[in-house]
């Protein structure tokens, strides 16, 4: 009988959404026979999506709905996501949020007249920028970024606003804007993660929580040496830059640029031994017991 490993490298699923690029084949090896590749959702059957986004070109302008609504309205949950910049252009950016206090009726009437991204915040990003999206929150990924997203196991997208771009069948791509409407917070999104701090700080090492929330703990490891930690209830891991070796229990396993791995809970003195940037993403125990796992789920178009 085969033995379970209990460190498991996780298989990507893709996307090719039409604002996708190519980076994430030419710089992390992704193999598909897709193009453009989008999206390369590192891990998916779990409470948690992960995922590497190639933006070449700017997203639809969007907001989620809470847990509350999405399971009143569609039988599923809601979404609160974040994104760490890996890379992007010089005069990148996002939307995010609003750039004043506004009432829905002005939201509609910019919406109708295409003048929406002039009352949205235009918020510039660099390399290691994070960005927290609450639900409610509306935003825009920038052209010419690319980015690592976690968030809940959920896409329910709600499309704002889409510069009046076809979809591959030629048609303009449907808006959900009554929808929007109900869920969107008015006003400017808050630029602080909760939970962000820093964990540790040493020659060869800094371990940062980019965010703790009721779905996800987030933090980031810089490496340039070696590492130890514990799994606790399951740990997942992305390497953004470089590489290094796992072990743990007797289990052994490189991660490279670009790959995710997933760590069983329970294990102790999981040991990182190499150089690179990581991303860890704990799931709490609380929502984790709350998780019916159901595959991988389909989602609308972005």
């Amino acid at each position: 009988m085969p033995v379970k490993r209990r460190i498991m490298r996780a298989e990507p699923v893709f996307r090719d959404y039409i604002w996708g690029g190519t980076r994430l084949k030419t710089e992390y090896g992704k193999v598909t026979d897709l193009s453009p590749v989008a999206e390369s959702w590192e891990l998916s059957d779990c409470p948690v999506l992960i995922k590497l986004i190639d933006a070449r070109d700017v997203l639809s302008v969007q907001v989620h709905p809470d847990d509350e609504y999405a399971r009143l309205h569609e039988t599923m949950t809601g979404k609160t996501e974040m994104w760490v910049i890996l890379d992007c252009e010089a005069d990148s950016f996002v939307y995010y949020g609003f750039n004043r206090e506004i009432e829905r009726a002005e939201v509609r009437r910019r919406i109708e007249n295409g003048t929406l991204t002039e009352v949205l915040y235009n918020l510039p990003v660099k390399r290691g920028d994070v960005i927290f999206i609450p639900a409610g929150t509306i935003h825009a990924i920038g052209k010419g970024i690319l980015l690592a997203e976690v968030q809940q196991h959920s896409d329910l997208t709600y499309r704002v606003y889409d510069y009046n771009r076809l979809g591959a069948d030629g048609k303009p791509r449907p808006l959900h804007i009554e929808k929007a409407l109900d869920v969107l917070d008015t006003g400017p999104a808050s630029h602080t993660a909760p939970g962000a701090r820093m964990l540790d700080d040493k020659p060869g090492c800094r371990l940062e929580c980019l965010a703790e929330t009721q779905y996800f703990i987030t933090d980031r490891l810089t490496l340039s040496g070696l590492y130890g930690q514990s799994a606790g209830a399951g740990l997942s891991v992305l390497c953004v830059e470089g590489s290094c070796s796992l072990e743990c229990d007797g289990e052994a396993l490189n991660v490279t640029k670009g790959e995710c791995v997933y760590i069983s809970a329970g294990l102790d003195d999981i040991l990182f031994a190499g150089d690179g940037v990581f991303l860890l993403v704990a799931i709490p125990q609380t929502h984790e017991a709350g998780y019916i796992a159901g595959g991988t789920p389909a989602l609308p178009e972005v």
